[in-house]
């Protein structure tokens, strides 16, 4: 009974969210559309070009807005949908965001609280802003934290080259995905290591070589030529004011990004960060695969989630509906903290379930976002990075000198 309640709300959910976007101005989903149709027209070839893309919105969406910016396999991927009107693919396209987040649910439920409903904490996610974004928006990220929770469940059993593959089909956020497997490679034990570059690898390869087939070799110039020039472009959709990473914030701190002062702290920042997640590998003594031990696994689990904060601030790209995949750090440090006994808990347990629920504050998002301001959640986020890094210090008691 829970099931089907759950499902009849989630396909209301997404009803309503086509219906609200009336008729999908200020949402992301034409972009993808639009260049999905490029691929079904056979101008894959031209799918960089900014008139054609505004061409091929005003056509099929009415509006010209922002351009399509990612690698050219993501718009494969849309094709699944694309055959619609457009309203309809938005749809559709909610549907598919919905199950993504469902099995992301389900399988990290299981994997890492298993006394609690799954379908209720499903439910609970949906009261995260930045995931309604991802919706509203007919965005991707959940796609992506379905895709990082395979590849944090696949790593935390041994299985290596399996994580690598699923990082590897999360490139169409290349921004993200880049950190994360820096630093997993930078700690793992060299067999894991090996492992996971080549997962990683074979997949990147393979979607190296489908977006050549779809938009010519000459595509890996004329893609990073397009992505440098984006900013001139008119609705290029780069707001660093509204990014709750380092660059957000020294943007909001310095108000310009070409200062001295805004270049020394981007550049500082992310360098010190990663400094700070190695060590917390490092003191886990996760250089292997972890064991069956729940302590040993406990301590993979926040140097994981430490490790999601850190390719989230360092990201030199990061729209409000990216912070979808704090869900992941987020389960795994409530995981830890519901583990002990509430009196018991050190203070950096209350310190970092008292940022979990100011992120969930809809009033704290919707605030930032119409003053211009999102970037100053990048504080509780950072916040959140530092407490991570303190929570995951073994104790003594472990046995961990």
């Amino acid at each position: 009974m829970k099931t089907w309640i759950l499902i009849v709300f989630l396909s209301l959910l997404a009803v309503c969210g086509a219906r609200l976007s009336d008729p999908l101005l200020g949402t992301d989903f034409p972009d993808f559309y639009c260049a999905a149709r490029m691929l079904a027209e056979g101008r894959g070839h031209q799918l960089y070009d900014a008139a054609l893309q505004r061409q091929y919105q005003a056509r099929y969406a009415g509006r010209v807005g922002t351009l399509y910016i990612h690698p050219p396999f993501e718009a494969a991927l849309y094709l699944a949908v694309a055959w619609l009107p457009l309203r309809r693919a938005y749809l559709l396209w909610s549907f598919l965001n919905l199950a993504f987040l469902a099995v992301a649910a389900r399988h990290l439920a299981k994997e890492a609280l298993p006394s609690w409903d799954w379908r209720m904490s499903l439910a609970a996610s949906l009261t995260f802003v930045p995931l309604l974004l991802c919706l509203v928006q007919g965005q991707d990220s959940l796609l992506l934290l379905l895709l990082v929770v395979f590849a944090f469940t696949a790593l935390r059993h041994g299985r290596a080259f399996a994580a690598g593959g699923w990082l590897g089909l999360g490139l169409f956020k290349f921004h993200l995905l880049l950190p994360l497997v820096l630093v997993l490679v930078l700690t793992q034990s060299r067999n894991p290591r090996n492992a996971l570059a080549k997962g990683f690898s074979v997949v990147a390869l393979v979607l190296a070589g489908l977006s050549a087939a779809i938009s010519g070799w000459s595509v890996f110039a004329v893609y990073p030529r397009f992505l440098v020039h984006l900013q001139a472009q008119p609705f290029a959709g780069i707001i660093p004011q509204a990014m709750a990473n380092f660059r957000g914030l020294t943007s909001f701190l310095f108000h310009r990004e070409q200062s001295p002062w805004a270049v020394a702290a981007v550049s500082i920042l992310p360098a010190a960060a990663l400094i700070k997640t190695l060590t917390v590998w490092k003191r886990a003594r996760l250089a292997s695969p972890p064991s069956a031990a729940a302590n040993t696994q406990d301590e993979f689990d926040l140097a994981f989630a430490n490790t999601i904060l850190f390719a989230l601030l360092v990201s030199y790209h990061l729209n409000p509906h990216d912070l979808s995949l704090l869900l992941l750090p987020i389960v795994l440090l409530l995981r830890r903290a519901f583990a002990q006994t509430p009196c018991r808990w050190p203070p950096a347990n209350w310190v970092s379930i008292g940022l979990l629920a100011v992120l969930f504050l809809p009033p704290l998002h919707l605030w930032a976002l119409k003053a211009g301001v999102y970037g100053l959640l990048s504080i509780p986020v950072l916040s959140l990075f530092m407490i991570s890094a303190a929570i995951a210090r073994p104790s003594k008691a472990a046995g961990v000198s």
